[in-house]
């Protein structure tokens, strides 16, 4: 029998009910893998988005971005047109890309959210401090952040 040595992370079961929740601009994401548990290589959560909600369109020029749609429609935009996605879709948006999306139904809708390289959890942490203060966020905070991990509104 031969022994092979492990490099890198160990392999992980995250339960449900087990991820780290965090709450900013207006949604919530349920962080199963981090880079903690990736050795970096890749950053996964389950997003609950409100009815007619979603971010401003931007760029990440770290990460790939990659969706799996659970529950809802949504309607992502790809830089140049609308496209509506429901339930099984896969939505692949890559660093460098213009990009937004928003929950087009009027119950919450879910996804998963696959980033790689990982840092959108840290990034998402950070802006959900800003969030967590109360009252109108602190923009200028937000932007900073921003800037710190290669994320930028258009």
């Amino acid at each position: 029998m031969s022994t092979v040595a492990v490099t890198g992370p160990a392999p992980v079961v995250i339960q449900a009910g087990e991820g780290k929740p965090v709450d900013a601009f207006g949604s919530e994401i349920v962080f199963m893998l981090t880079a903690e548990h990736t050795g970096g290589s890749l950053t996964l959560g389950l997003a609950t988005v409100p009815p007619r909600e979603g971010p401003p369109a931007h760029v990440h020029q770290a990460e790939d971005e990659l969706f799996v749609i659970a529950e809802g429609r949504y309607e992502i935009f790809d830089g140049e047109r609308w496209t509506e996605a429901g339930p099984g879709a896969v939505v692949y948006l890559p660093r460098g890309s213009v990009h937004t999306f928003r929950n087009a139904g009027e119950t919450p809708s879910r996804h998963w959210v696959l980033t790689t390289p990982s840092g959108f959890e840290r990034f998402y942490e950070k802006s959900a401090e800003v969030f967590a203060q109360g009252g109108p966020p602190d923009m200028e905070r937000v932007l900073e952040i921003c800037r710190e991990h290669d994320i930028a509104f258009v």
